[in-house]
């Protein structure tokens, strides 16, 4: 675990302060317990991690402090060194509690001290505010009176916020982003599968691992005890088949942190975000609620500035959850797309979309929150595939233009590029095709389609101007064009 902060030992030993941020569950007070518990063997320091959440329920920072101070104590009762006493806070006026318990106990500490304080972003604005200003007032007396060196964590870096107090504003601190996990941390825990399930993982099947989490280290985590429970008495090696039937049983059965973010996707805040990027615009939404869905480690933002969903895994379950009217009239029998040997039919799934297009294709539009929202439809349309034992990998969206998806099942496979068309734009066919192609040959696959939503204003209804035809490329490919 102590890989993942290379650069915060550093920090310590200069006796710099930082804030260490990552989304939710992205494993930030494992690897601060991990690093405390290391400084504390290595005895050149005294270090703890203290939890602000006992504040979270006050919004008076004189109450919260009394909360936060009662509960450390049981903290480091349980955590410090066994040569170590245990500190007694100072009386102090509301609003200078924790600055003063911090200075007196660094006072008395045998070594310099190391504080992490965790959950920073679980305390109300006013008593945040009032726990940043206590920092900042201290800082000055380091090391003499306030601790040697002192780490935060938090969901966002310290000047992610606009001007809310959550890490180190206008504090001299550096700024640490947890990394997620490496394709080696996901073979190193899936290596201790051997232990419970007897079974070997194979290569495949950590790299399929890693698609789906993207390194998430909750998902990653989660993976692996459901392949556990899932290879009980299994002695075979754990191949990438086994990883996606963990896959499917951790979206059905969720529970835990996967239940409390079903429940914040329908928010309509939310979900107004993730609409708009699972297909492709993303508008002037409140800045704050597009840091809410980065926060919860839902979406994350690329290097060039675009919004993705974080990873496969939080794609499906978004994609369960949106759009509800599509799905509620979705045929609830075996689809005929699946052959007889459990293969992907490419041509009996085009009959199935255009059926149900031409029979639902213009109700949904005029119930739609907005016209961009006809690849979200296909998408949830297409979420059938999954539920009859088949997997849609690898979407894009923001700064394209478009939606890629391939469709996998029972070892066939399809490419799909979707665009939309809106007034004063040009046939998107011919950008299109090429783009299939260019999907086939990096996907090495060979059937492809395109589908255009034709969104101008004035068109006849879906059901009459539905159609597909066959554009062949230069290269000889037929490619599938869907007018929808």
């Amino acid at each position: 675990m102590l890989t993942r902060l290379p650069g915060v030992r550093a920090l310590i030993d200069e006796g710099s302060y930082f804030v260490l941020h990552a989304p939710r569950q992205w494993g930030k007070t494992t690897a601060l317990l991990d690093l405390a518990a290391t400084l504390n063997r290595e005895g050149k320091h005294v270090a703890a991690v203290l939890s602000l959440e006992p504040g979270a329920a006050f919004t008076d920072p004189g109450a919260a402090e009394l909360a936060i101070l009662d509960s450390w104590r049981y903290d480091l009762a349980a955590y410090l060194p066994a040569d170590v006493k245990l500190p007694r806070w100072p009386e102090a006026p509301p609003g200078n509690r924790i600055g003063a318990a911090l200075s007196a106990w660094a006072q008395e500490s045998p070594r310099p001290l190391v504080v992490f304080l965790d959950a920073i972003d679980s305390l109300p604005r006013e008593v945040r505010t009032s726990v940043v200003c206590q920092l900042r007032a201290g800082k000055p007396r380091s090391p003499r009176a306030f601790p040697w060196s002192l780490g935060v964590a938090s969901l966002r870096g310290p000047h992610e916020d606009e001007g809310e107090a959550t890490g180190f504003q206008n504090i001299e601190g550096e700024a640490v982003s947890l990394p997620g996990f490496n394709r080696d941390d996901v073979a190193a825990i899936f290596a201790q599968l051997k232990e419970p399930t007897g079974a070997e993982t194979l290569p495949g099947a950590v790299e399929r691992a890693f698609e789906l989490t993207q390194g998430h280290p909750f998902l990653v985590c989660a993976l692996a005890q459901r392949l556990a429970e899932l290879g009980q008495g299994q002695r075979r090696p754990v191949v990438a088949s086994d990883v996606e039937r963990a896959r499917d049983a951790l979206l059905e059965q969720r529970g835990g942190y996967l239940d409390e973010l079903d429940g914040r996707i329908r928010e309509a805040r939310l979900r107004a975000v993730l609409e708009q990027i699972m297909v492709g615009t993303v508008r002037e939404l409140p800045a704050e609620d597009v840091r809410a869905t980065i926060d919860l480690g839902l979406v994350r933002r690329m290097s060039d500035g675009r919004l993705v969903i974080a990873n496969p895994i939080y794609l499906g379950l978004v994609r369960r959850s949106l759009p509800g009217a599509a799905r509620s009239i979705f045929p609830a029998e075996q689809p005929p797309w699946v052959g007889p040997d459990g293969r992907l039919d490419p041509p009996r799934l085009l009959e199935a979309f255009l059926d149900f297009w031409r029979r639902h294709g213009e109700e949904l539009f005029s119930t739609a929150p907005y016209n961009e929202l006809s690849p979200l439809v296909l998408t949830a349309f297409l979420h059938r595939v999954v539920t009859s034992g088949g997997m849609i990998e690898r979407e894009y969206a923001i700064g394209r233009g478009r939606m890629d998806v391939c469709i996998r099942q029972g070892g066939e496979a399809l490419a799909m590029v979707v665009k939309v068309r809106r007034d004063r734009e040009a046939d998107p066919v011919p950008e299109g095709v090429t783009q299939v192609e260019e999907a086939l040959d990096r996907l090495g696959i060979e059937v492809g389609w395109l589908v255009v939503f034709d969104r101008r204003t004035g068109l006849p209804p879906v059901s009459q101007r539905l159609a597909s035809s066959k554009e062949t490329t230069e290269d000889g490919r037929e490619i599938v064009v869907i007018r929808a």
